[in-house]
């Protein structure tokens, strides 16, 4: 079938309007018999059912009224019945004379109204008779015989309207029947045009439509070469075929771009893996122009650096497949104009070597057209806002696609980042001689002012020990006075030369560790020991709680008893008079455990973390022109670090500081173990700045 001139809006359009008006028609002639079959029943459900049942009504009424007058009148009873009947009767006699539409209706209903209202006259003189009287009992029959005429005109009436019911009742059914056989002939025809005019539209778009389904089904499926053959039909769907022939080839197309940059994609990611797999300049150079010619591909590849403010000599070139130290390859724009405007938008240039472009100065592009009609790409590089260099790529024949020249710029920023990582590379390693250079004489001079200074300290040391002695004469007291100055000011500064002595070895790797089973409790009480005639001239209370029988490490004595001197040698220091340092020697979780506290002036929250700075010293005890150096607790620190250990200090301004050391113990231990963590197996020993070790030792002797 042929469509020419005929579209699917336009039949879509005749199909549809042809079965709307199907429906129209249909809903015209199924309201037209319903109105008809309606108006029977409603003239029967307004009019004949109110009257009937009106009728109805009125009878009862009436029957009530005779009833209760006569037992009035007979019986002498009350008259209650009647008097409500009489209320009651007019609503239904108004409707039956008012609603009646038809002379006989209007005839009989008139009788009965006028028969209804002379009774009701009657009555009324009844009711003034004597009950049980004989008058009463003539005015009960007469009651009864006007009764009589009323049943029959009621009667009459009922007949009549019920004739008339079976009439209207008919002719609805009638009505009914001939509406359905109209709605069901009209149904009829409307179907068979439908049918008619759906096969033919289903003829007419259904074959083209299938065959283009079955097309777009072999392409989903894979079988991208599918295309929808010549379509016959309107003229929509002949131009969907085309549409979609036209998709299949913009699809075909897009795939082989997928696939390229696909192909661009893993060179880009080949080549800044390479770029970082080392950190020589000359190697990441390489990598790059050596992947790009071959890759991309290309006929050459130069690789420009910036130079005295231009872009200078290419670096190296690759060409004929191998890579070339040298080539002619003209000068480029300097970074400032085109070429730093090019990288600070993220742009590349890109054209035929015939036609360079007007930014490329004249030398230059006299030697660009001297390489013959070539198709070019510059990409420059770097990294950051600096412009380190270009990338210049040449072929003949197809100019440069989108894709080739992102990949080029993709390389490119490879390029930059990698010659940036290579050059702090460069300087770091450059930075990391000079530091330790810088070490090694910093160590040498702490070292050689550390030696130089000992040797005069001996000889202060000697003479003020013979003047002390009063060899050279006699002293008076304030000659005495300031000779303890200078005792005192001699022991700070050996003090100091033995710490700077002992950095000096532990940045050299001089300090060395030598490890033995040692007493941790008899360490600790020999630094309490040393420290004892310092406490008591600073009027501060020192003690010392270890648990009964010894805490064997493996540890240097000599250095653990070091690092427990400076803890309380600055406990002490910076405890004023009346305070108290506590040392408290414990086994904690299979490890051993020294606490120094001490009630002094703290340390401030926000100095806290400088502690481990060399040479730093509290605020707080600057103020109070305390002396120090500030090295005793990174020498702790040194020693705890040496034997595996762990160092926490805690402190409030104000309030005191709590040092604690933990170093593992021996896998054999000697001596009883505390009952619990911290607490001594007996009674310990204990003793304060009040009680001497010997002391002590006597006091567990007599107990």
């Amino acid at each position: 079938m042929r469509w020419p001139d005929r579209s699917v809006a336009s039949t879509l359009r005749h199909a549809f309007a042809l079965l709307v008006s199907l429906v129209l028609l249909a809903g015209v002639v199924a309201a037209t018999e319903s109105v008809r079959h309606g108006a029977a029943l409603d003239r029967l459900v307004e009019y004949n059912v109110p009257l009937r049942l009106n009728n109805f009504k009125l009878r009862s009424t009436m029957s009530d009224a005779v009833r209760g007058l006569r037992n009035h009148l007979l019986f002498d009873q009350p008259p209650t019945s009647y008097e409500q009947a009489r209320t009651s009767y007019r609503p239904f006699l108004q409707v039956l004379t008012t609603e009646s539409d038809q002379p006989r209706e209007q005839r009989l209903a008139g009788e009965l109204a006028r028969l209804v209202e002379d009774w009701y006259v009657y009555a009324a003189e009844a009711e003034r008779a004597e009950p049980e009287s004989a008058q009463a009992r003539e005015y009960a029959a007469g009651l009864m015989a006007r009764y009589e005429p009323i049943l029959q005109a009621s009667n009459a009436l009922e007949s009549h309207l019920a004739v008339r019911t079976q009439a209207l009742y008919d002719e609805s059914q009638r009505n009914r029947l001939l509406g359905l056989a109209g709605v069901v002939v009209f149904a009829v025809v409307a179907v068979v045009m439908a049918l008619v005019t759906s096969v033919r539209t289903y003829r007419a778009l259904v074959s083209p439509l299938g065959g283009m389904r079955a097309t777009l089904r072999r392409l989903a499926a894979g079988e991208h070469e599918a295309r929808v053959p010549a379509a016959e039909g309107p003229t929509e769907i002949r131009e969907l075929g085309a549409a979609i022939n036209s998709l299949a080839d913009e699809s075909e197309r897009l795939r082989r771009a997928e696939r390229e940059r696909a192909r661009l994609a893993a060179v880009v990611y080949e080549t800044a893996g390479r770029i970082r797999q080392t950190l020589d300049a000359d190697a990441v150079i390489r990598e790059a122009a050596t992947l790009l010619g071959e890759r991309l591909p290309a006929d050459q590849v130069f690789i420009q650096l910036v130079s005295d403010g231009r872009i200078g000599p290419p670096e190296l070139a690759w060409t004929a497949g191998r890579i070339a130290e040298k080539s002619a390859v003209p000068l480029l724009p300097a970074p400032s104009d085109q070429a730093q405007r090019l990288y600070a938008e993220g742009a590349a240039s890109s054209g035929s070597t015939a036609d360079p472009p007007p930014y490329v100065p004249d030398a230059a592009a006299r030697a660009l057209r001297a390489l013959g009609d070539l198709q070019y790409v510059f990409a420059p590089f770097g990294t950051g806002g600096e412009l380190f260099g270009a990338i210049l790529v040449t072929r003949a024949g197809a100019p440069w696609t989108t894709e080739e020249i992102e990949a080029v710029k993709s390389v490119g920023a490879d390029l930059g980042r990698g010659l940036d990582q290579a050059r702090l590379y460069g300087r770091e390693r450059e930075l990391v001689k000079e530091l330790r250079a810088l070490d090694a004489a910093k160590t040498d001079f702490m070292s050689a002012v550390s030696h130089e200074l000992r040797s005069p300290l001996t000889s202060i040391s000697g003479y003020l020990e013979i003047l002390q002695d009063e060899e050279a004469g006699e002293l008076n007291p304030v000659q005495e006075h300031m000779l303890d100055a200078i005792e005192r000011n001699t022991a700070r500064l050996r003090l100091l030369i033995e710490d700077l002595l002992t950095l000096s070895r532990i940045e050299s790797g001089a300090f060395r560790t030598v490890k033995q089973k040692t007493d941790l409790c008899a360490v600790a009480e020999g630094a309490v020991a040393s420290m004892r005639p310092a406490a008591e001239q600073a009027e501060v209370a020192l003690g010392i709680e270890c648990p009964t029988g010894s805490l064997m490490i493996d540890g240097d004595p000599n250095q653990l008893d070091r690092a427990l001197v400076n803890l309380l040698s600055n406990a002490v220091k910076f405890t004023p008079a009346g305070g108290r340092v506590d040392v408290r020697v414990a086994l904690e979780e299979d490890q051993a455990v020294v606490r120094v506290s001490d009630t002094g002036i703290g340390i401030p929250e926000d100095e806290l973390q400088r502690l481990d700075t060399r040479f730093f010293r509290a605020s707080n005890a600057t103020e109070r022109s305390i002396p120090g150096t500030g090295l005793g607790l990174s020498i702790v620190r040194s020693i705890v670090a040496n034997h595996s250990g762990a160092f926490e200090l805690s402190s409030r301004e104000g309030e005191g500081t709590t040092v604690t050391v933990r170093i593992p113990t021996c896998a054999a231990r000697l001596g009883a173990k505390p009952n619990e963590i911290g607490e001594p197996a007996g009674r310990g020993r204990r003793y304060g700045s009040d009680q001497r070790p010997e002391e002590a030792a006597e006091q567990e002797e007599g107990e």
